[in-house]
């Protein structure tokens, strides 16, 4: 099984590692911290080493933050996760906060004194973030202050980085080869003046060099930043582990491999201008080129748009991909009409045969994401995720709820 039923979230850790942070944050002269959901990469899903916000609050959906300020704690999330986290916080210690409705300067301003410094790890903000916040405090006295991650200074027992093997995406569902893929941005960085671009988006990366990972559950990415250069090259900064010997013959002589600490000193190497996303790239790296005097130009990722072009083979992948799903689904259906009336089925039970109808295609990689299944009152919570203390029956007459999609190595599926 690709998707497991244990209890996820520990609320009662909550408050002693609160605690913990509370101790640090006055320690580094601070009086508050962010602590948001994604890491480095911005990225919905995170590794167990970056998923910082559950493990100091037990929230475990995948949108939201923390600002944790000596007296209280807010926890930040969207109307999806507005019944899950009362089940998983320790209320007494943390304070669910409806966001967007409330942005993260406003609640600041209500609840920080004035003149207040709060921390942020600049590796895990935008700088399109960090400044609409900073924009929302003009005049409050109150700071935001680049910091290390306090976090990770009281995580005694942080998991180690994912070091998952990468693999080769096939040119005949690629549709184009990486080289190709690499000179065709290559020349729009020249035709631009641009001298480099950094990339932080995972899923833009493996676009770009025609790879695929397992270090994110559900995502077939690999962890790892990269420079593009305008003649085509490319720095790959990531766990040579990762990389076999057909693997490093498929990405090249001008794809370098690079271990991941090194790449600040890259960033300082770097001659300009560089283009660097606002909106996705950590502001660390807008900080670290400014440093040493480097011009950047600010525009979106490059791979953005070209990724979203899907060509001919492409297509034919994901039409591949829906058709093989959706002859799992149609089986899968055909036996729930059976069993369903039984009265015997839990939701675990769906979500277990689901998942081996997809597999029995042979194609199947892995789920797209965690199964919903809600049966009865559990469907009426927003990306819910079935675990052995919430598992309920599938009673007839009652609304059952499966969200649910497949990973295959020509398409990804969903379907409600």
């Amino acid at each position: 099984m690709f998707q497991d039923f244990s209890v996820q979230s520990r609320p009662e850790l909550g408050p002693p590692r609160l605690a913990a942070l509370r101790e640090a944050m006055s320690a580094a002269g601070l009086d508050g911290f962010i602590i948001p959901r994604a890491d480095a990469h911005q990225g919905e899903y995170v590794a167990p080493c970056d998923a910082r916000l559950g493990w100091l609050t037990g929230f475990t959906g995948s949108a939201g933050f923390c600002i944790a300020l000596p007296e209280i704690a807010g926890v930040f999330v969207d109307g999806r996760y507005r019944v899950q986290v009362r089940a998983e916080v320790s209320l007494g210690h943390f304070t669910p906060v409806n966001w967007p409705e409330v942005k993260p300067a406003d609640w600041l301003k209500d609840h920080a004194h004035a003149g207040a410094k709060i921390g942020f790890d600049p590796w895990l903000h935008t700088k399109s973030e960090i400044a609409k916040i900073r924009e929302g405090l003009e005049g409050t006295g109150i700071a935001l202050i680049e910091s290390e991650n306090l976090v990770d200074r009281v995580w005694n027992d942080r998991p180690a980085p994912p070091a998952e093997p990468a693999r080769i995406h096939p040119p005949e569902f690629a549709g184009e080869t990486a080289a190709e893929k690499r000179a065709r941005l290559a020349e729009a960085l020249r035709d631009d003046d641009i001298a480099a671009a950094v990339l932080t988006l995972p899923d833009s990366i493996c676009w770009l060099l025609n790879i695929r990972g397992s270090d994110i559950p559900r995502n077939p990415v690999v962890q790892s930043f990269a420079v593009l250069f305008d003649d085509g090259a490319v720095k790959l900064f990531a766990d040579d582990a990762k990389f076999d010997a057909d693997l490093r013959a498929h990405l090249g002589d001008e794809v370098s491999i690079l271990p991941p600490d090194s790449l600040t000193a890259a960033l300082e190497a770097i001659e300009g201008p560089v283009l660097v996303d606002p909106d996705s790239a950590p502001l660390a790296v807008s900080l670290l080129l400014a440093d040493h005097d480097t011009k950047i130009h600010e525009a979106p990722d490059p791979c953005i748009l070209p990724k979203a072009r899907k060509n001919a083979a492409e297509v034919a992948g994901m039409e591949a991909a829906h058709l093989r799903d959706a002859t799992a689904m149609v089986e899968f259906l055909s036996w729930l009409d059976t069993e369903a009336p039984k009265g015997k089925l839990t939701e675990i039970d769906v979500v277990t045969a689901l998942e081996g109808f997809r597999r029995d295609t042979n194609a199947l990689i892995d789920i797209s994401f965690e199964t919903i299944c809600g049966a009865g009152g559990n469907g009426a919570i927003v990306h819910y995720r079935v675990n052995e203390d919430t598992n309920r029956p599938v009673k007839p007459g009652e609304l059952l709820l499966v969200d649910s999609g497949g990973q295959y190595v020509d398409g990804t599926t969903d379907i409600t």
